[in-house]
């Protein structure tokens, strides 16, 4: 028993040392800026938003932006108040360049999130357990859990570390072996270490290991995680407690942690990544875990370097189950419906709500993104799509036939919404459910939601001095209650902007119900975009927006920061998402084609040395 708590000890050592001296050295410089959770309008206690900084939500760099001008009322034709401007950032306003920008940009090394950990421990070892569900919760850059930037790393997380990698040891090596276990610990065991010994036991550390890290192991790294297997012999250990040690120490590397990228040395401009850096970008943008066996025999081959086999790469990837990521990840985060299940509702209020319904609008919300990547609808579509996915659940709920189309495995059909209220993004349950108040809607929110989100607008946040708490009075009707709001010429600015735009799904109630009445009045869900265009209700809304030439940049730009891993706040990145939005144009304007833009771009595949 001593002798296994020696052999952790050296395992323990091995991984805490590697973790606190080897970032410096493999990085050249760390930034871990704690950010904490994104302040837009799914975290704000009340109706007003407090966004500060380049990591709100969809927020971009603040000196990017717009400024704050006399325009016309957004809400009341003709009266002129001060109101902020649409962003000045050149999203889709400005024509995109020729050709590519020339600075792919600088990324902070990121580490492992949540999700990826346990995505990439799956794919590795074939186990079941999800250790980061005890790690401490993700810092968020804009939305993403996926920003080197803000991924911090405390002290906590390296206890968590140690904890899981001996515990993923524990279950590859059972007490009490199995059939399964037997047959999973031979896919990395490739040899018995009792007979094999030494030579053995380098074998399983460097498949292993590059497995780990993403790369091939160095001699040098190697002959540091054999210590524990020759520790085991003067302890008295058998040699699987020490190759057991051997593989945690793997787990608990800086090159396991940590999606490592260098720069050669003395370099100054932008220089492309090396084979396997862009076979770790490639696989954790699509699957959100470590690149396959294929993926790494390309990357060991040198056959990631042209177009047409990146492009062979993705497609191939795209097409795997574990593509799915990029919908629960990505989509999922960008669109807020990861969180529907958490979101509180008052049973009380609303009856017809419940945790099961929660579910069944994430898996609506899912459904739906699926669909349009793989299909070659235009993502402007996602706005104007006459089509959902509903279960039993939601199709009580939207009033719509109970009747099933072609069942999926998780008990959802794809439903005809062209003779109904429903249409496309804006109206999903999810969407109007996350932007809501536990007891009733809220226009801020929402209308923050879409300019943010689907425009890559920025809200400053408040001044100092003025009260964020939006007194609601029973007995006026909520538009009512936010034009006395806007009336303070230090409020307008930023309202002129979001609540027409979330007045505009006011037809909507706290769960997505339709209604035509709040309370004894008819809803109101009339107003004006800033540029004058008027609409009513949600579907002209959704009209309005898909026609908007800053969606599809802004899209863009969403996965450029969830892929990449950093925000988009640098140099040429407007003219980035500008450019790379042409390109999928130019393809079928698809979601795919947005993702295949992005992933082929010099951006991507290159980095600026820090």
């Amino acid at each position: 028993m001593e002798s296994l708590k020696s052999l952790k000890t050296v395992g323990r050592g091995l991984g805490m040392i590697a973790v606190a001296v080897g970032l410096v050295s493999c990085t050249g410089k760390v930034t871990t800026n704690k950010t904490g959770p994104a302040t837009g309008p799914q975290s704000q206690g009340g109706d007003t938003t407090a966004t500060g900084g380049p990591t709100a939500p969809g927020a971009t760099a603040p000196g990017a932006m717009g400024t704050v001008a006399t325009t016309p009322n957004a809400t009341t034709p003709g009266a002129t108040v001060p109101a902020a401007t649409a962003p000045a950032s050149g999203l889709g306003t400005l024509a995109p360049p020729a050709t590519a920008p020339a600075n792919p940009g600088t990324v902070v090394i990121r580490r492992l999130n949540a999700a990826e950990y346990n995505n990439t421990v799956r794919d590795l070892l074939g186990t079941t357990l999800t250790p980061a569900t005890a790690f401490p919760s993700d810092d968020l850059g804009a939305e993403f859990t996926t920003v080197g930037s803000a991924l911090s790393l405390s002290p906590n997380y390296v206890t968590e570390y140690e904890n899981a990698a001996f515990a993923l040891m524990d279950d590859l090596f059972p007490a009490t072996a199995t059939a399964a276990s037997t047959a999973r610990q031979k896919t990395i065991v490739t040899c018995t270490v009792a007979t094999g010994g030494d030579p053995c036991a380098r074998t399983i550390l460097t498949a292993f290991a590059k497995r780990a890290f993403r790369r091939p192991a160095t001699t040098a790294e190697l002959d540091s995680l054999m210590l524990p297997v020759t520790t085991a012999k003067t302890l008295g250990a058998t040699p699987t407690d020490g190759l057991k040690g051997a593989l945690a120490a793997v787990l608990m590397s800086p090159y396991f942690i940590f999606k490592v990228e260098t720069d050669p040395a003395g370099a100054t401009g932008p220089h492309r990544l090396n084979p396997y850096e862009l076979a770790t970008r490639l696989s954790y943008a699509l699957w959100g875990s470590t690149p396959d066996d294929t993926l790494l025999a390309a990357a060991d081959a040198g056959q990631l370097s042209t177009d047409d086999q990146l492009t062979a790469q993705i497609t191939r990837l795209l097409a795997d189950p574990r593509a799915s990521n990029v919908v629960d990840e990505f989509a999922g985060a960008w669109l807020d419906f990861k969180s529907v299940e958490s979101h509180e509702v008052d049973a009380t209020v609303f009856k017809s709500f419940s945790p099961a319904v929660a579910h069944s609008m994430r898996l609506e919300a899912r459904n739906f993104i699926q669909d349009f990547l793989s299909s070659t609808q235009p993502v402007s579509g996602m706005l104007t799509a006459n089509f959902t996915y509903v279960d039993a659940n939601l199709a009580k709920l939207y009033g719509l036939s109970a009747t099933a189309g072609k069942v999926g495995a998780d008990g959802t059909w794809k439903a005809d919404t062209s003779t109904t209220q429903r249409s496309g993004l804006l109206t999903l349950g999810s969407i109007l459910t996350t932007t809501s108040l536990t007891t009733r809607t809220s226009p801020v929110r929402r209308g923050d939601f879409i300019f943010s989100r689907l425009l890559c607008g920025y809200i400053p946040p408040p001044p100092n001095n003025v009260s964020t708490t939006l007194t609601v009075d029973p007995s006026a009707t909520l538009r009512a209650t936010l034009a006395a709001h806007r009336a303070n010429p230090t409020c307008a600015p930023c309202h002129n902007i979001m609540d027409p735009l979330g007045l505009g799904l006011e037809n909507y109630d706290a769960v997505g119900t339709y209604r035509t009445m709040e309370g004894t009045v008819p809803v109101d869900a009339s107003g004006n975009l800033v540029d004058g265009t008027p609409f009513n209700g949600a579907k002209e809304l959704s009209i309005a927006l898909a026609k908007d030439p800053r969606f599809t940049p802004c899209m863009t730009s969403k996965f450029m920061t969830y892929a990449i891993g950093r925000l988009m706040d640098q140099k040429d990145d407007v003219a980035w998402a500008n450019y790379l939005a042409e390109q999928s144009k130019t393809a079928n304007g698809s979601l795919s084609s947005v993702v295949r833009a992005v992933l082929t771009s010099e951006a991507f595949r290159s980095r600026q040395p820090l």
